[in-house]
């Protein structure tokens, strides 16, 4: 841009929000203009007037995102920066789509916003090529990409950046957060939908069999030349397979029959609910695989953080099942605002479990709280009954919780069970050790703390994080 003082049109129909940013740019120096609605913003812009758009998207006359291809026809050299606070991954999408220069999830800091403009009114910015990949829209929007919390649109802000891209991903999420799931709609956004997508889960495959399994006659890189393939808990992939994959990562073998050209167009995404760095530390996992995997790292975050989002996904697979059972149930709202108040250690996964097993349970059209409540005992009694439960000839906790869990696989008839079982088991147990042991000190924490041989700080935090009452009332 030239060295004149640039000019920002502002776009909101919120007069707080658009009185905020307006006098926060004016202090940084910026010439401001400011409209309520997508006919105000047409007219300024068409008219010739601002370097910059800011804008939000829904107005009451319209969606700012549906003009946005029209205007930039009429006003290529404007920088478009988009914000919203009722975003989904559509929306993520269709910005990206729509050449926009930055998205910005409400709500966000002004100092976000002053650093999203230094980037746009830069003179060396490289602007957006107007032949670049733009990401596709997904078959559907699955479960665990549903939502509107502020912490699923920094997700789906990155999903639709990287989705186009031709480097490897890595999605960190806690078990039961469907990164297989997020992993195919990251594939049926990029370029490489109509190729192949395969899928392998690791910690099911034998250590020994990894490298062959990669790169054998028949191996999934050997015999995948376009298309991606999805490794979930690659934490577990055996050290010889971790050599092999950072050698191919960073030169095309060993045992990979592709061609330099095709290399390009295999899409590696990895899957894990560990912590790689500290893996790497340890000297369980190769620092130069960490490096070559992360370079785009997807991190979901799990629902117990994203609470206002339960609603919009329970709804979501109650549509579902009772297209699968051909039935119109729905949950009343009281059994809504419980599904709200859970942990969920297993996160979508766990949520989707319950509601079948309602589904399955009941032939009453509302599902009621005191329903939910039931079925959400149920979820925490195998933890609860291994500890507390007397067992006929058995007179320890690991033999009490080895008959539990033996009807544990025994009720599935033979399914498996989804992998990260072993996370999903301990933070059931972990939630009514640390209550018992709460009624035990009578809510005394420090004693707690003692007890359960935690750093207090630690306790505090666990208690935080899965939602344990301090009230030491409670315990008396």
């Amino acid at each position: 841009m030239s060295s004149r003082t640039p000019q920002i049109l502002v776009a909101d129909d919120d007069r707080t929000v658009r009185t905020v940013i307006s006098h926060a740019l004016s202090k940084q120096g910026y010439q401001v203009g400011a409209t309520t609605s997508v006919a105000g913003l047409w007219d300024m812009a068409t008219a010739g007037r601002g370097d910059v758009l800011i804008t939000d998207v829904n107005f009451p006359d319209g969606d700012a995102l549906d003009l946005l291809p029209r205007l930039q026809e009429k006003r290529p050299d404007l920088t478009i920066i988009v914000m919203s606070a009722q975003a989904n991954l559509l929306t993520a999408i269709k910005t990206q789509q729509r050449g926009v220069f930055d998205y910005l999830p409400k709500p966000f800091e002004l100092r976000q916003l002053l650093d999203v403009m230094s980037r746009a009114i830069s003179e060396d910015r490289t602007d957006l090529s107007p032949d670049r990949l733009t990401a596709g829209l997904p078959k559907q929007i699955p479960a665990p990409l549903m939502g509107k919390s502020p912490a699923m649109q920094v997700t789906f802000k990155l999903l639709s950046r990287i989705a186009t891209q031709s480097v490897p991903v890595l999605i960190k999420a806690e078990p039961g957060s469907g990164k297989q799931i997020v992993a195919q709609t990251l594939h049926e956004m990029s370029h490489l939908s109509s190729a192949g997508f395969e899928a392998v889960e690791l910690s099911q495959v034998e250590e020994a069999e990894h490298t062959e399994l990669l790169f054998g006659p028949r191996g999934l890189i050997t015999r995948t030349s376009v298309g991606s393939l999805f490794l979930n808990n690659i934490d577990q992939l055996s050290v010889p397979a971790q050599k092999a994959l950072a050698q191919f990562m960073v030169s095309g073998s060993p045992g990979s029959r592709l061609q330099p050209a095709q290399l390009g167009q295999l899409r590696l995404i990895c899957g894990t609910s560990a912590d790689l760095k500290q893996q790497v530390s340890k000297g369980a996992f190769r620092e130069d695989l960490y490096f070559e995997l992360s370079v785009a790292e997807l991190g979901m975050p799990p629902l117990r953080d994203r609470q206002e989002d339960i609603p919009q996904v329970a709804s979501w697979v109650c549509s579902q099942l009772n297209s699968q059972f051909q039935t119109e149930r729905r949950l009343t709202t009281e059994a809504m605002a419980r599904l709200q108040d859970y942990v969920w250690p297993g996160n979508v996964k766990e949520l989707e479990v319950l509601l079948k097993r309602l589904f399955i349970a009941t032939t009453e059209q509302q599902i009621s709280a005191r329903m939910v409540e039931k079925e959400l005992d149920k979820l925490s009694s195998l933890a609860e009954q291994a500890l507390v439960e007397p067992i006929a000839s058995s007179d320890s906790l690991s033999q009490a919780v080895e008959l539990h869990l033996s009807r544990y696989f025994k009720a599935l008839g033979g399914a498996e069970p989804d992998a990260g079982l072993h996370d999903r088991i301990l933070a059931e147990v972990e939630r009514p050790l640390i209550v018992a042991t709460l009624y035990h000190t009578g809510g005394n924490q420090i004693r707690a703390a003692a007890i359960l041989g935690l750093n207090r700080n630690t306790l505090r935090k666990k208690i935080r994080e899965l939602k344990i009452s301090t009230n030491r009332a409670e315990y008396k």
